[in-house]
C-alpha cells in the first residue's frame, strides 16, 4: 500500500519556533516581546539574585500516512441460485486510520535578574491514530 503524501504541520515543527529569535543577556520584557508570556515559571533559590526558569510548551502534528488498523467482518450477499436462494459470504475488510506524528515540546530559560541566561529545548514524538 503507497503512503499518503505528507501535509503541512499544524503548528511551528519542532526547531523551528520564535525562540531562535532569542540571545543571551536579553531583558524578560526583551524575551516576552518574542515568546509571550510561559506557561509556567519555576522559582530558583539564590543568595545572589532572582533567578527563574521560565517554561514555554508547543504541541505540533503531522498526518503521516494511512496505516490499517484492524479488520471488520463484512457479509455480502452472493448471486443467488435459480431457485431464489441468496446465500451470503464473509469478508474481513481492512479498516484503515490516518497516522499521526505528534511532537510535545518543551522549552526551559534560565533568567538571572530579568535577563536570559540560558535556553534548552527538548522533544517527545508519540503516534496517533484518527
Amino acid at each position: 500500500m503507497p503512503d499518503a503524501p505528507t501535509a503541512a504541520p499544524t503548528a511551528t515543527a519542532v526547531g523551528e519556533g520564535p525562540e531562535h529569535a532569542l540571545q543571551k543577556g536579553m531583558t524578560a520584557d526583551a524575551v516576552k516581546q518574542i515568546m509571550g508570556h510561559p506557561a509556567e515559571i519555576k522559582l530558583m533559590a539564590t543568595a545572589t539574585g532572582k533567578a527563574e526558569v521560565w517554561v514555554y510548551r508547543r504541541t505540533s502534528s503531522t498526518p503521516v500516512r494511512q496505516v490499517q488498523v484492524g479488520t471488520r467482518v463484512t457479509t455480502t450477499p452472493v448471486t443467488g441460485d435459480h431457485q431464489g436462494n441468496m446465500p451470503a459470504m464473509s469478508v474481513d475488510e481492512p479498516v484503515y486510520a490516518q497516522q499521526i506524528e505528534v511532537v510535545d515540546e518543551t522549552i526551559s530559560l534560565l533568567m538571572f535578574d530579568d535577563k536570559l541566561i540560558e535556553q534548552k529545548a527538548s522533544a517527545q514524538k508519540r503516534l496517533e491514530y484518527k
